[in-house]
């Protein structure tokens, strides 16, 4: 539900409900312990109380001193939380009894207690205490709790806000300044992990370039007929096929991560690279080998050109550091495409592979054995066909 606020409104909103919820409990617990100690001192007064009177009063009990009786009941009714004292006999005929005038409290507790003389009960003495004004003091603590725990929630509420609405400003230009679509999100944090994202990946890629190289698969088409090309287009035709050519090229790399090298005049060179060697990183070649292909064979036939190819992929481990060796290993697999397409029919596509059978590789595609390590692409599995067919159509929108 607070998924559409942002993280400035959610957080402020979660620091709420903890500071109501701390204050719910809290009024729970001071609640229950301020009425517990009010009613213990209810009690000790009423116990005091009795103690005191019953000491005074039982020497004019034996002497039948009913003013001395009198007088002592004033005397206790003189505190404000005693209300009214009285004394009974055994027979429960009042004897003496002394109360506040003006006293129209209905918050009364009655203490009784009896007044043995001589192992016989002489009286009973009951006392009625004002509960108001001891409770009253023990609710000053919960009401000064509750306006600390008020002015506090406030405080920290509004302070919440401040500062998370400065965190989101702040990654809000920060994400701003990220490359990326503008693509409108309400979560501030959410919208910075996509834009940092791509980035992360390419330091992923760096670390594995500085920690050990690359897997590396060169990407070759040959040019066969190129001399016959020459021949047969003036410079201004053979500059729009060999432009047509580079866009097609260029655009299928970047569909697919690849990265392109300088070649010449009969030869394109492109690699993609992986940080382990994988099947999948097989596959991915030879998705962009095949719509590749397809992508020129459709612009030979617009152009009404004849254009003859042939594809090879030749893979292996390449250590990143020092740059030079890098390189060397990228011309050493550039040369092992050369050599491999001598032998080479038109439109053929051959993987080099050391890592993998041409059983392990039936996985993935249809090939045929052509010599050791070597396997001649013939087609990959109906339902591949057609995702690959999907992108070709979107390449040739755009290229052609």
């Amino acid at each position: 539900m607070l998924s559409q606020y942002t993280t400035s409104v959610r957080l402020t909103l979660t620091v709420a409900l903890s500071l109501l919820l701390f204050g719910l409990l809290s009024w729970f617990i001071i609640t229950s312990q301020t009425t517990q100690l009010a009613t213990n001192r209810i009690k000790d007064k009423s116990t005091t109380t009795l103690n005191q009177l019953e000491e005074v009063i039982r020497p004019h009990l034996i002497n039948n001193d009913t003013v001395g009786v009198q007088f002592a009941l004033r005397e206790a009714t003189k505190d404000v939380t005693i209300v009214g004292a009285s004394l009974y006999d055994v027979a429960n005929n009042l004897i003496a009894q002394s109360k506040h005038q003006n006293s129209k409290t209905q918050d009364i507790e009655n203490f009784h207690r009896d007044i043995v003389v001589d192992n016989a009960l002489a009286g009973t003495l009951s006392i009625e205490v004002n509960i108001q004004p001891i409770f009253a003091r023990y609710s000053y603590v919960f009401l000064f709790w509750a306006l600390l725990w008020l002015v506090f929630s406030i405080i920290s509420t509004y302070a919440t806000y401040r500062h998370s609405t400065q965190i989101y400003q702040r990654l809000k230009v920060l994400t701003n300044r990220l490359p990326g679509t503008n693509e409108p999100m309400v979560d501030e944090i959410l919208a910075l992990e996509t834009r940092i994202q791509p980035l992360l990946s390419s330091s992923r890629e760096a670390d594995a370039l500085a920690s050990g190289g690359f897997y590396c698969s060169m990407i070759t088409a040959f040019i066969s007929n190129r001399e016959d090309l020459d021949k047969q287009l003036n410079h201004e035709n053979l500059e729009l096929l060999l432009e047509n050519i580079d866009l097609c090229t260029d655009r299928t790399i970047e569909l697919y991560g690849g990265h392109r090298l300088e070649g010449s005049d009969k030869n394109i060179y492109f690699y993609i690279r992986s940080t382990e060697c994988s099947k999948q990183h097989t596959l991915v070649c030879l998705m962009a080998v095949f719509s590749l292909q397809q992508l020129l064979r459709q612009l030979s036939v617009k152009l009404g050109i004849d254009l003859a190819l042939k594809w090879t992929i030749c893979s292996g481990k390449i250590p990143s550091l020092p740059a030079f060796v890098y390189h060397e290993n990228l011309f050493l697999l550039k040369q092992a495409c050369q050599t491999t397409a001598i032998h080479l029919q038109r439109d053929d596509i051959v993987l080099r592979s050391h890592e993998y059978t041409g059983d392990e590789l039936s996985s993935i595609a249809r090939f045929k054995k052509l010599s050791d390590h070597h396997y001649v692409f013939e087609g990959f599995s109906e339902q591949r066909q057609m995702l690959l067919e999907k992108q070709i159509a979107y390449l040739a929108s755009v290229c052609l």
